[in-house]
């Protein structure tokens, strides 16, 4: 995780009242927030973007700003220094990713304001019109318009730093969403949001004031556009955020204009968030607006005009979720009454009422800014530390039990010693695959019985396996230089679609073995599988068949008749086309068999 540096100067300065660094750790600490330590920094001033960018005292002056990749060979000048707690970012609670959000969970726990805050919101005339050719490339935007006292370096830094620690929290290092912040009395409204061409469009980007860059060049020739490139070069058009004026505000996800950045003394704002998850957008402005509101801003809606649809943003109305006393008491396992458990919930920040009166049910409505309640056991955690987590009485459980061996855990121990007595070494191999590893190379067709990654890391981790022959062909592969025979075997799961499941798959345990080297054969395997039925106390029907990766006449599958289901296997001689396409030069025989029903 992320460690940032919160001033304790700032966290006093927001709360009202002054606390002692240890009394504001600890109180930390009771959130949940992971403190590290507290530490004397030095500021640096970015002299192209004016952010500042702390270093710990003793350290090298900053040489390159972390919010606009600017860089220097001397180092930029010294601002100020400060005294700072260093606090692990908590995924969970991206409201807290900066002072202010810390600073408006601190005053509910430290009882200085309690219940729900509010925020207000005003219409503005801005409108942004969403062009059709971007809904393909990066289709959610959000937005809004505040007035704010004038920016000072305080501010711009902490909304430098929120920005930059929701991109990493929300935004999963921009893809899902990306925030744009500039200054509103630069623009001429209305704005667009489009795509252009790689190479068709040219604007300056932040910090380069003098050089006109097309996106293609940006991301080689810009310190943020080689960062992020990746999330751009792989589509055929880039999307962009221009005025009417045609005066390009930023290309998304990756940097802003310089003509319509924030400065010093600027006033009003005007904020964008992007991109390709459309709860990850919203979480992200409602965490940035409700911050800029605490700092004294004043926000203002602003009207997003989709090709088929208009939609008002940011909707900072409070949401609320019913809960269950009983259960609260039940999960949490601590003795409150109905009172504690309202006050509990109102130092978190939270308005609860009771549904009615001796009701076991309560409403509670939590702020747009939580985006990490989802559930009723989300309310338990914060009854939890509103309570204190240092005042729950340790003590034993009432009820003991003793752990065992689950059965698959205990027939995969059986097959695993029978294996490694027979010379088999184990494996592990990647439970994603490519099709193109998973299906084409042993010539198999891609059916649709398989389950595919929306959002994968890489285009070889889009398929979740629905066998184990390729981690055994690939650990042959890259084991091609030693010597042979090579017996090597694993015991994984395997998934299958099931629309008619809960969960929508079926999970089944694999049990699959090769060998390798000159004299490798069927009757090899099969002597091996005949050995591992007989340590089950199970014996098989053979039958020959066909299959795509195997020789035809070399093939054979196994129906075994249990008492739990019909568990099968397959097994055979690997077809020279399929060796081909692995580089392996030696025959290689092959086994899967199954070896439990669908997990429960």
């Amino acid at each position: 995780m992320p460690i940032v540096n919160y001033s304790v100067k700032e966290l006093n300065r927001l709360l009202g009242e002054e606390h002692s660094m240890e009394e504001i750790m600890e109180s930390v600490r009771q959130l949940g927030c992971d403190v590290e330590d507290a530490v004397d920094i030095n500021l640096y001033r970015c002299p192209a973007c004016d952010s500042l960018n702390d270093r710990l005292a003793g350290e090298d002056p900053a040489d390159r700003c972390t919010f606009c990749g600017h860089e220097t060979e001397e180092g930029f000048e010294t601002f100020a220094s400060d005294s700072v707690i260093r606090i692990d970012l908590l995924a969970d609670r991206p409201d807290l990713f900066d002072v202010v959000g810390l600073s408006r969970a601190l005053k509910g726990y430290l009882e200085i304001e309690k219940g729900l805050p509010r925020f207000k919101t005003e219409k503005s005339d801005i409108q942004v019109n969403v062009d059709p050719s971007v809904l393909d490339i990066r289709p959610y935007i959000v937005c809004a318009a505040a007035e704010i006292p004038p920016l000072d370096h305080t501010v711009l830094r902490e909304l430098m730093k929120l920005q930059e620690n929701l991109h990493w929290g929300v935004g999963r290092d921009r893809k899902l969403a990306s925030i744009g912040i500039y200054d509103l009395d630069t623009l001429e409204l209305p704005i667009v949001y489009k795509s252009v061409e790689p190479t068709g469009f040219k604007f300056h980007p932040l910090t380069m004031p003098d050089v006109a860059m097309t996106p293609a060049e940006i991301l080689t020739g810009h310190p943020k556009g080689a960062a992020y490139a990746h999330l751009l070069e792989p589509l055929p058009r880039y999307p962009l955020l221009i005025d009417s004026k045609g005066l390009t505000l930023s290309m998304p996800p990756i940097i802003n204009s310089h003509e319509t950045r924030c400065r010093l003394g600027t006033t009003r704002l005007f904020i964008d968030v992007t991109g390709t998850g459309e709860h990850a957008v919203s979480d992200a402005l409602n965490i940035l607006v409700c911050a800029i509101a605490d700092l004294g801003g004043k926000l203002e809606t602003v009207k997003i005009n989709y090709p088929d649809r208009s939609v008002m943003t940011p909707k900072l109305s409070p949401r609320q979720i019913d809960v269950s006393f009983m259960d609260a008491v039940k999960w949490l396992g601590i003795n409150l009454n109905r009172g504690e458990f309202m006050h509990c919930i109102q130092k978190m920040r939270l308005d609860v009422s009771p549904m009615g009166k001796g009701v076991d049910k309560f409403t509670v409505q939590y702020p747009a800014y939580r985006s990490d309640i989802r559930h009723e056991v989300d309310i338990f955690e914060d009854v939890l530390i509103g309570y204190g987590v240092d005042n729950v009485k340790m003590g034993l459980v009432p009820t003991m039990t003793v752990g065992r061996e689950r059965p698959e855990e205990r027939l995969a121990g059986m097959v695993r010693s029978a294996m490694f007595g027979m010379g088999f070494t184990e494996i592990m191999s990647l439970n994603l695959q490519s099709e193109e590893s998973h299906f084409t190379r042993l010539g198999m067709d891609v059916d649709e019985s398989y389950v595919r990654v929306d959002n994968p890391k890489t285009v070889n981790q889009r398929v979740l396996r629905s066998h184990l022959m390729t981690g055994v062909m690939e650990t042959f592969v890259k084991n091609k230089k030693k010597a042979v025979p090579q017996k090597i075997f694993e015991i994984g799961p395997v998934t299958f679609l099931n629309p008619a499941k809960e969960t929508g798959v079926d999970e089944y345990r694999h049990l699959a073995f090769g060998v390798t080297g000159p004299d490798a054969g069927y009757a090899e395997v099969r002597a091996v599988l005949d050995s591992i039925l007989r340590e089950l106390g199970l014996s098989g029907e053979y039958r020959e068949d066909g299959h795509p990766a195997f020789i035809d006449g070399r093939y054979a599958e196994v129906g075994i008749e249990v008492d739990e289901g019909d568990l099968w296997a397959r097994l055979g001689e690997i077809h020279p086309r399929v060796l081909n396409n692995f580089g392996l030069s030696y025959p290689v025989a092959f086994c899967e068999m199954r070896l439990a029903n669908p997990f429960k």
